[in-house]
């Protein structure tokens, strides 16, 4: 065996991923926001990028409530492109822009005072008891270990040990701040938090505090039968205590959120145009970007080796961030287009006419690599006449019919739900039940799959529905 260091050519194939590359695929995956943060950076650092839109009057997207994102309707903030990307769908001229209510939007959105904390709120009210400067000390340790739920899981006792305090007194600043507002905050678990909040609200009901103390897993099964035997009562009485305990609050923090509103800006607008549809790239508020002459023309003049590497690597970086961004808007143009040829009747009738779609599907429509069209529609939102949805929403797996095709999961999900929001409270439909409909609408499904969609739509099995429309009060 020679075990001599010798030199040996070999050819080999392999992909060797440029920075340019791989910043240009990050871009991809970008929202538009996000887009817009990494061209304001990207001016500040490369002299030879200019924002030929700067001297304009700075237009300001419409914002629309992450909590409203599904009831939004179609809004008349609409934009022109430079593009030219194909003949299946028109490009609009751009409507009148509103400056004055944009600003309004605007303005009021970053005027917003931003409320005050839940920390900061309970110190505030800790601060208005007698206690002493200890006590006040502990307070605020306490507060600070409260999670996003009102719960203080950290064990007292290892906490004492640990900071060498008082116990006694540690247990008596947490029962002042279980009595704040909102009552039950700071305690361990649900349990806890339920059992101080009926305490404090219904001190002479001892039934309920019991039925919280011993019961609480009977009754989250609505097992009240099993209950009022353990404790010797009428099922009335405790489906009567049963409501009462709904109305308390199992995460108290949630009563209190210090948060401003999220939101979101559709990347992309559809318009209705006759039989047809305008795609409308919703980015016109962005920088338009240029590279500037004056710093190019250094390359043409005597200067130092070190300059011009500089003014080369920054022109370079200039052309590459300009041409990122038309890819990246002619690949979600492309994109778009191919996923309303898919899903046509949605964008005509609504979530009900979903068709089943994958990433190969678009893949192969757009000759774009699945990698590709995985990126370009994460992070990016879509405003539809049904209101809007993030691009991901339209990929969707299919569940065989009797003529041999496919419905989409979407379309499944809105039928379940409706079938439950129609059915009779009284008698609930069951998994079969709903396997036996679909049928008759010419959906093969199996009760296992039904009973896996029931979840994700956060539908209780049909026993324990019935049991609650006995105490709907």
């Amino acid at each position: 065996m020679n075990l001599g260091t010798q030199l040996v050519q070999r050819q080999s194939q392999r992909l060797v991923m440029t920075q340019d590359l791989r910043q240009s695929i990050e871009l991809l995956a970008m929202s538009t926001l996000e887009l817009s943060d990494k061209i304001q950076s990207e001016l500040l650092e490369n002299p030879l990028l200019e924002d030929l839109s700067s001297e304009e009057k700075a237009k300001t997207p419409e914002l629309y409530s992450n909590s409203e994102v599904r009831s939004i309707e179609k809004s008349n903030y609409l934009k022109d492109t430079d593009g030219n990307w194909g003949d299946s769908y028109s490009m609009e001229n751009p409507k009148v822009y509103d400056q004055e209510a944009s600003d309004r939007n605007q303005k009021y959105i970053e005027s917003s005072s931003v409320p005050e904390s839940l920390s900061t709120h309970l110190l505030n009210q800790l601060r208005l008891l007698d206690l002493t400067e200890e006590e006040l000390y502990i307070g605020e340790i306490l507060v600070s270990l409260i999670d996003e739920k009102g719960f203080i899981e950290v064990g007292i006792p290892e906490l004492c040990k640990e900071m060498n305090l008082d116990i006694k007194v540690v247990e008596k600043v947490r029962s002042n701040i279980n009595h704040l507002d909102p009552i039950g905050i700071g305690a361990s678990n649900i349990q806890d938090t339920l059992l101080i909040q009926s305490q404090i609200i219904l001190p002479e009901n001892k039934i309920l505090h019991e039925i919280i103390k011993n019961h609480l897993t009977d009754l989250e099964k609505f097992d009240y039968k099993k209950i009022a035997k353990s404790m010797k009562l009428l099922e009335d009485e405790v489906m009567e205590n049963a409501r009462i305990i709904k109305r308390f609050e199992p995460f108290p923090a949630t009563l209190y959120q210090g948060k401003k509103t999220d939101y979101i800006i559709p990347d992309v607008i559809i318009e209705h145009n006759g039989g047809d549809f305008s795609i409308l790239i919703n980015d016109e508020w962005l920088p338009k970007l240029a590279v500037n002459e004056n710093y190019k023309s250094v390359l043409n003049e005597k200067v130092s080796v070190k300059d011009k590497e500089f003014v080369t690597t920054k022109l370079n970086s200039a052309n590459w961030l300009i041409r990122s961004v038309n890819q990246r808007r002619q690949t979600l143009y492309k994109t778009v287009s191919a996923i309303i040829d898919a899903q046509r009747e949605f964008f005509f009738n609504g979530v009900s006419h979903t068709e089943p779609l994958t990433l190969k599907d678009i893949s192969e429509k757009t000759n774009l690599s699945e990698s590709t069209v995985s990126r370009i529609t994460t992070n990016k939102y879509i405003q539809t006449k049904w209101g809007i949805y993030e691009l991901k929403w339209f990929f969707s797996s299919g569940v065989k019919n009797t003529e041999g095709g496919k419905a989409s999961s979407k379309k499944i999900h809105d039928m379940i739900l409706e079938m439950v929001k129609a059915e009779d409270e009284t008698a609930p439909l069951s998994d079969q039940d709903i396997v036996e409909a679909m049928a008759t609408k010419g959906i093969e499904i199996a009760r296992r799959t039904v009973a896996k969609y029931r979840k994700i739509l956060k539908i209780l099995p049909s026993n324990q529905r019935k049991r609650i429309s006995h105490y709907k009060g």
